[in-house]
């Protein structure tokens, strides 16, 4: 058994080690169809165990830093009183709250325990801590791995001669095994985004020479070329966004150690990076046309095509040609969604497809689902409140986690342990991601809370733990 730095409560290794388990497991196999047996026991599994970390630690809870786990919290009352006092189609409303939120309930108490047992590892150069980083590690990859042995497999089976079940290709349009591109962004970015945060910490250090950076810089193709290979273009965004992150990350620090081979490790980046993106931008020619379509989008009144989802086709842009279908019906959904949440800031009362039955309201004649933007779909759904006790618990996560453990030798103690990195760099690609993405849905939903719950226990346990006992 390892004593927790936290209290005088002793954690079973047994019991970290499960959580582990169950955590890499449940995230490689979230998004694919068909497991929700699986997706559920990892679930039931870990909240189980976390419930009695969070009682024997629950003295943590009364401090300021465990306020964005309060947060998420009062978000579970909100939807509570939403459902029995404001809703507007209680029979739709109450399915989606016995189904999406009991999951995100258990995500929630399972991510929190999970977060207080990491943090309460004794030091980062403990073996334990390490080989429990590279068991999840392993399973934030996985759905990466998955989608490039998939796409091997689906254009190389035949020509090997081999035989594939249908749950081992790539599918396209709706079929039982097809995945949208959305869960690609959904479970690829934070890995790349945790890839680039390592990456950052170890260079700071002057850790070159490990292998673990081998893994990370190998991280970085492989996410990208999922990307490129699926052509999701909103992906190659946030990438870029990551990307130029990382940039700035290591430019604002001194290159006087180890110069040369940070300046190589740089230099790989940037060249895998500016390949993907580069071509992804030649590939779609609807970057070039990008403010023509915005401009037309921004007239909603003049051109109303946004309503109809092309069934009444789609207007000519200044240059002569039809907009781009995703830069102008992106564009118009969000200027449209913004002024229905201006209309109903308290929501209509679903996660999945708010925006299409509050457009229904306004044009009946509609066939509107989501905005193509997260944030305010959620908005749209869960309304202002809910919405901002989001976002509000994880801007000030990432405010937190900016300030814990800060001191003279801040390299080697606070700002750069694994846990922190990989907590701040997952919740940044979280924030983008949700920006322009149709992700406010079921598996998707689930994995916002379950990330902000985790790196919240996280935070509260590095938080509690102070410099001391985090020195290598």
């Amino acid at each position: 058994m390892k004593k927790s730095i936290l209290s005088d409560t002793f954690i079973p290794n047994w019991i970290v080690w499960s959580q582990a388990i169950c955590f890499s497991v449940l995230y490689a196999i979230w998004a694919l169809p068909e497991t929700i047996l699986v997706r559920h026991i990892c679930l039931i599994i870990g909240a189980l165990l976390s419930l009695w970390i969070i009682y024997q630690n629950r003295h943590l809870f009364l401090q300021k830093c465990a306020i964005p786990i309060w947060l998420i919290s009062a978000l579970f009352a909100w939807v509570s009183f939403h459902l029995f006092f404001l809703s507007t189609d209680f029979a739709v409303q109450y399915e989606e709250y016995t189904s999406i939120w009991k999951r995100v309930a258990l995500g929630t108490i399972f991510a929190i325990g999970f977060g207080i047992a990491l943090s309460s590892l004794p030091r980062e150069k403990d073996s334990t801590g390490r080989y429990l980083w590279v068991l999840m590690y392993l399973g934030l990859l996985a759905p990466t791995l998955i989608y490039i042995i998939k796409f091997i497999l689906t254009n190389k089976a035949k020509q090997w001669g081999i035989v594939v079940p249908d749950y081992g290709v790539l599918y396209y349009g709706s079929a039982p095994y097809y995945l949208p591109k959305t869960a690609y962004v959904c479970f690829c970015l934070p890995t790349l985004g945790i890839a680039l945060g390592q990456l950052v910490r170890n260079i700071h250090q002057h850790q070159i020479y490990k292998w673990g950076n081998v893994i990370y810089l190998v991280t970085i193709p492989a996410v990208l070329f999922v990307f490129y290979a699926e052509n999701i273009k909103n992906g190659m965004v946030y990438s870029a966004a990551l990307l130029l992150v990382f940039f700035g990350a290591i430019l604002f620090r001194s290159f006087s150690r180890h110069w040369a081979a940070k300046l190589v490790v740089v230099s790989v980046v940037l060249v895998i990076g500016s390949l993907f993106v580069v071509n992804s931008i030649q590939r779609n020619e609807s970057w070039r046309a990008f403010i023509a379509d915005a401009k037309v989008a921004a007239d909603t009144q003049t051109y109303p095509q946004w309503k109809y989802n092309g069934a009444q086709g789609y207007p000519n842009n200044e240059l002569g040609s039809m907009v781009s279908v995703t830069n102008y019906e992106r564009l118009a959904w969000g200027k449209i969604g913004l002024k229905l949440i201006a209309q109903n800031p308290l929501g209509y009362g679903l996660v999945e497809r708010s925006f299409g039955r509050l457009a229904k309201i306004n044009w009946p004649d509609t066939n509107l689902h989501q905005s193509h933007s997260g944030w305010i779909d959620l908005g749209l759904g869960i309304g202002v409140p809910g919405l901002l006790l989001i976002l509000g618990s994880l801007l000030l996560l990432l405010y937190q986690l900016n300030f814990i453990n800060r001191g003279p030798d801040i390299d080697a103690v606070g700002s750069h342990n694994l846990l922190k990195v990989a907590a701040q760099w997952a919740l940044f690609s979280l924030l983008i991601m949700w920006c322009t993405t149709e992700i406010s849905q079921k598996i998707f939903f689930d994995d916002l809370i379950f990330w902000i719950a985790l790196v919240g226990g996280v935070a509260l346990g590095l938080k509690r733990g102070g410099n001391k006992e985090l020195r290598p």
